[in-house]
């Protein structure tokens, strides 16, 4: 009989534990509220001890007509950075709190090369 692995991560982990996440990124550049959103979900999930994960960069970037999209009971703002990210066309509802505003990087994955 398998037994269920908990995750120890929590919704509110220090600063250097998010590092390189779409959260750490999120209150780098600006986006408090989005983080936010976020993490209550996150916390919501696994109070009721389920292990949902998200791409959440997926979620920002809008569905294929660029629309925002839901989780949880929650509409998630379009991000232009998103959706570059993503490499979809950036379209007009998505916003950009800075002008600067640099690039989320996708981490090279190494498990496939």
């Amino acid at each position: 009989m398998g037994s269920k692995k908990k995750s120890k991560m929590k919704a509110s982990q220090p600063a250097a534990e998010l590092r390189g996440t779409v959260r750490h990124w999120l209150r780098l550049h600006g986006y408090d509220d989005v983080a936010d959103l976020i993490d209550e979900i996150i916390t919501e999930w696994r109070s009721a001890g389920r292990a949902t994960r998200r791409n959440w960069w997926d979620i920002l970037s809008g569905d294929k007509k660029g629309q925002p999209r839901g989780v949880g009971g929650r509409t998630f703002p379009v991000l232009a950075s998103a959706q570059r990210r993503q490499g979809k066309a950036v379209t007009k509802n998505a916003i950009q709190r800075s002008r600067n505003e640099p690039l989320p990087l996708v981490p090279e994955k190494t498990r496939w090369r």
